[in-house]
């Protein structure tokens, strides 16, 4: 069964704007001189190592979603994992802010954005 054009444009928006706003930060922390964002410093070597890593994983999802974009129609299981893993991300977040406190409304939107992408992701796949 073919998608259909709605369907094709709503998954390739999301993932680009997924993809874009991954990969983008992703890089710049990776290969910047200074491990760490203005509010979020590591301190410690292994703490800048932990950061880069996670910065490196960060650009790794969004080539993956980036990715899907190539042959859509055929990325089902990709696009489901980039689900799976925006939805892992929204419930440590959201259950770091029952554990830890929130750092603000940003935060809040960025758990918004995970949930809604990864629900789409997930009950809206590729079918063709």
């Amino acid at each position: 069964m073919s998608m259909s054009i709605v369907h094709k444009l709503v998954l390739y928006a999301a993932l680009l704007f997924v993809g874009i706003s991954l990969v983008v930060p992703g890089l710049m922390e990776v290969i910047k001189t200074q491990a760490g964002i203005p509010g979020l410093v590591p301190e410690t070597t292994a703490a800048k190592n932990q950061f880069r890593a996670l910065q490196g994983m960060m650009l790794g999802l969004g080539l993956l979603a980036l990715l899907a974009c190539l042959d859509l129609c055929n990325a089902k299981t990709l696009v489901m994992a980039v689900g799976l893993v925006l939805l892992t991300v929204a419930l440590a977040r959201i259950y770091s802010f029952w554990s830890d406190g929130s750092s603000g409304v940003v935060v809040w939107i960025y758990a918004a954005l995970e949930l809604l992408f990864a629900g789409l992701f997930l009950l809206w796949p590729p079918n063709g």
